[in-house]
């Protein structure tokens, strides 16, 4: 497998300006440090995710350590030799680090019990230098030419027994559920762990463009498909925005940027609108106070 390392820049330092005499100036809020740990999927949010939330005035850094097409055991295994791609360095030198995500992968080789392991190392690990850090699950979406293989009891989700899909949202629905049994595995108490459902948003577009009801989109795949499984500009924006409403635990309607998306201005407040819709009502989703 070829080892391709990709790192990613960091904002720079937030300067706090000239203290005040009276010390009654308003404080500005600390930077969100986020470490996301996956293959090409993973690098969906990058160049968006950032941006994304800058521009609502929210303050984030953005770091990665990607391999394309790499599992999750893959990467534990094989650091990379520099930047973020040296994962245990970056741990120690970034404390601390206050969301890590990886990607469960779901290959026909690879058991729910695999993944949980693997990624249970990666959050273990980050603890050691930031305790107090959230972990996530980040769900995907199936490829454009799904192969249920969650439903048919392979690979993957051997332990589970889901309802065989006949759509593509309902493919989308099962990677959630192979994705829950995962979280199932490594959430405990001072440990918990959390989901982004992109899948599902992505699901809940497509369902809209099919009934007719989303303005000025007709199909699907060729809208925010670039291939059989990676996304175009627009599905990018909308799995960043379904990030950002899981991290900030608010709605991104109205406050977000569309950057280079070639969303109308009615299709983006649409897709903000999908994004938060799913996060809030998705349990393991949604970060609100006092639900750490």
């Amino acid at each position: 497998m070829k080892h391709l390392l990709i790192t990613c820049s960091v904002l720079a330092a937030l300067s706090t300006g000239p203290q005040s005499v009276r010390g009654d100036e308003p404080k500005i809020a600390a930077a969100i440090r986020t470490f996301h740990i996956g293959n090409s999927l993973t690098d969906t949010l990058d160049g968006w995710l950032e941006p994304v939330s800058k521009s609502a005035g929210r303050k984030l850094e953005f770091h990665r350590f990607t391999i394309p097409g790499a599992p999750t055991d893959w990467l534990w295994e094989h650091p990379g030799t520099d930047g973020d791609g040296k994962y245990k360095e970056a741990f120690a030198k970034l404390a601390p680090i206050d969301h890590l995500f990886t990607q469960p992968f779901a290959g026909h080789d690879r058991s729910i019990a695999n993944e949980a392991e693997f990624s249970g190392k990666f959050f273990d690990l980050c603890r050691g230098t930031s305790p107090k850090v959230q972990c996530w699950l980040y769900v995907q979406w199936p490829p454009v030419k799904f192969d249920d293989r969650w439903s048919k009891g392979e690979g993957s989700a051997a332990p589970l027994k889901l309802k065989a899909a006949k759509t593509w949202q309902e493919a989308a629905a099962n990677h959630l559920k192979y994705t829950e049994a995962v979280r199932e595995k490594l959430d405990a108490p001072g440990k918990s762990v959390r989901i982004v459902p992109a899948g599902a948003a992505l699901a809940e577009l497509k369902s809209a463009i099919d009934a007719g009801k989303f303005p000025g989109m007709t199909d699907f795949f060729a809208e925010t498909f670039d291939d059989d499984i990676h996304l175009t500009a627009k599905g990018r924006y909308l799995v960043s925005l379904v990030h950002d409403a899981c991290l900030f635990g608010a709605s991104p309607d109205g406050k977000l940027d569309p950057l280079k998306s070639g969303l109308t201005p009615e299709q983006i407040r649409r897709f903000q609108t999908i994004a938060w819709g799913v996060v809030k009502d998705y349990r393991w989703a949604r970060i609100a106070k006092g639900e750490k």
